[in-house]
């Protein structure tokens, strides 16, 4: 359907093995050039093991077309359970009798066809694909073909292929004998990135017959994100996104395109699917998913290195005591012209003086009076980068990489915190559940993004701490503040101040993480839900009725008809409409209200 619009002879992603389409990756030709060793080494047992859709079936088929002809060669790809039943099999592939033949008469026909094909000078090879599925008897069966051998040499070389399920059984105590005669043992890992790109590059190329730029570099980095680098699941998932992407008349696909796909196929992509489970796991150990220390970021400065992941603890923020008014930051108009990065080309940055140095304790910022020199907010537009998107998002990855993660995230932090008019932090914090007690001292909550999808991040409409990865592969945290006109103004960009960027840029260079800042105005529980009464239940069924989304009386009790408001609330704002009231319903709540007016994307200042 697609291979038309994009230029293909064929489809580029079959699951169904084709020889043409072979990339070996550098752990492949490692684990070919361990294979081929073992053979012409003459060694009894070779083993490969890898997850699934790594790439162990693949790798067998490439070592066939290497020594076909010069071996005699059979494959099991369903080996058989019983040790009898093996040896049935692999008389049958080397075309020996094996109906209604007892044990010792296989083993003796099968000893006669090897002994026989030794004179030859011919070498025979056994391949067992699926061997984690054999029983430990049968595995012993398999150890004493290795005992078929002359006073020089082995008659048989016998390669496993299976499942990390088969190391643990080679591990066990019971199959110690064969594990001592194994003297090829080798891990399939996933690809790692660099070689997943090149991966889905290499295909679309020969699926065109000549070099196709399709996905865009940020398309295949999320690609590798999504899957792993499992090729199995980079071949699902690139396939549904050249469907997506010719649905949608996009002859050059972004990630997001990528991230849509993803979500049509629930269950196949491994690193989507556990990231969601994750989310809500955690959402329920927490009491929605209104942050994470399963967030657990940790900003490691050694080589700008910024190490994020998630474990199933949760933490609920709470809220502190009210703010103390400031007046709002003055706006600086004077600018100053920065020369074009060689990254950048053509493009012209134009910048304004960097923010003054923050005072560095709560209690100087809180008693400072109005006429005090105030906080300044930069703007910092960017008045051209590049005619494409790919080079408006390279130009930002080469901005990121001039800049210092540690003050990227000082600055985002900052940043965030005088848009919520609260005090600055004399240290930015060095893990991420230290920064979530910081910003609970504020009276500010974090919320992490339920899914990864930047559209439904701009519908929120909240600032929000985003991750970025620059061209150097280093992570820096920005503030994400402002959008109009699908125009992101970003904090923590460059060197200094603030940067204006196409949102296609920010998306290019975006991981898929953010945390959205709010204030939680009253004292309510975070999560409002089925059977609850009193303060909090009466604020959700005040609000929606005052919104349109629930007809109901207001009695202080959630039940039934509450559930039907929050859920219509709910799918107004493009959120799961499970009809309780948690952290994200509740900002939303707070964002529609005249009465709270918090800080917007679309109206940052508040």
């Amino acid at each position: 359907m697609y291979t038309a619009f994009y230029g293909l002879r064929e489809k580029p992603f079959s699951l169904t093995p084709n020889p043409r389409f072979l990339y070996l990756a550098d752990a492949h030709r490692e684990a070919m050039a361990h294979l081929l060793y073992g053979l012409e080494e003459g060694e009894g047992f070779i083993v490969v093991t890898g997850e699934v859709g790594t790439g162990k079936t693949t790798l067998c088929r490439s070592l066939l077309e290497r020594i076909e002809g010069e071996h005699e060669i059979a494959i099991l790809f369903n080996p058989s359970r019983t040790a009898n039943e093996l040896l049935q099999s692999i008389n049958e592939e080397f075309g020996l009798p094996f109906e209604e033949q007892t044990r010792r008469q296989l083993l003796s026909s099968l000893n006669r066809f090897l002994l026989e094909r030794h004179r030859q000078s011919k070498r025979v090879v056994l391949i067992i694909d699926e061997a984690q599925n054999l029983s430990p008897g049968t595995l012993e069966q398999v150890r004493l073909l290795s005992n078929l051998e002359t006073e020089s040499s082995k008659l048989i070389q016998i390669i496993l292929l299976g499942q990390p399920e088969l190391d643990e059984k080679l591990d066990s105590e019971s199959l110690r004998q064969l594990r001592q005669r194994i003297s090829v043992r080798w891990r399939l890992a996933p690809l790692p990135q660099a070689d997943a790109m090149a991966y889905v590059r290499h295909r679309l190329t020969v699926a065109a017959g000549a070099d196709r730029e399709i996905l865009s570099d940020g398309a295949l980095r999320e690609v590798y994100r999504l899957t792993g680098g499992v090729p199995r699941l980079i071949n699902v998932l690139a396939d549904r996104t050249l469907l997506a992407g010719y649905a949608a008349s996009a002859h050059r696909v972004g990630p997001r395109v990528v991230r849509r796909a993803a979500r049509e196929v629930p269950g196949t992509v491994r690193a989507y699917g556990e990231r969601r489970r994750q989310l809500t796991l955690t959402a329920t150990l927490a009491g929605g998913f209104f942050l994470l220390a399963a967030a657990t970021a940790f900003w490691v400065g050694s080589g700008g290195l910024f190490s994020f992941q998630r474990d199933t603890s949760g933490q609920v923020a709470q809220t502190s005591s009210p703010r103390v008014p400031v007046s709002a930051p003055a706006a600086v108009s004077s600018t100053i012209t920065a020369d074009p990065s060689p990254a950048a080309a053509a493009a012209v940055v134009v910048m304004s003086p960097p923010r003054p140095t923050p005072l560095r304790n709560e209690e100087a910022w809180v008693g400072m009076p109005d006429g005090s020199a105030p906080l300044v907010r930069p703007i910092l537009p960017l008045n051209s980068v590049a005619d494409d998107a790919e080079g408006q998002g390279l130009f930002l990855a080469a901005l990121l990489s001039t800049a210092d993660p540690d003050r990227s995230r000082s600055q985002a932090t900052a940043e965030i915190l005088a848009l919520f008019d609260r005090p600055p932090m004399a240290d930015t914090p060095a893990s991420f559940e230290e920064l979530l007690d910081a910003f609970a001292r504020r009276g500010l909550m974090l919320s992490v993004l339920p899914e990864p999808d930047l559209e439904l991040l701009l519908d929120l409409d909240y600032p929000a701490l985003v991750p970025l990865r620059s061209s150097t592969g280093a992570l820096h945290i920005v503030a994400l503040v402002g959008i109009e006109s699908g125009v992101a103004e970003l904090i923590g960009a460059g060197p200094s101040g603030s940067l204006h960027v196409p949102v296609s840029a920010v998306e290019d260079q975006w991981i898929g993480d953010a945390w959205m800042v709010w204030r939680p105005y009253l004292d309510v529980p975070r999560m409002i839900g089925w059977g609850d009464q009193g303060a909090g239940v009466l604020w959700v069924q005040e609000a929606l009725q005052r919104l349109g989304d629930y007809r109901g009386d207001i009695t202080g009790e959630y039940d039934g008809p509450t559930a039907v408001g929050v859920r219509n609330f709910q799918r107004r704002h493009g959120l799961v409409p499970d009809g309780v009231a948690g952290p994200i319903t509740q900002m939303q709540l707070y964002g529609e209200l005249d009465e709270y007016s918090p800080p917007r994307l679309g109206s940052p200042a508040g």
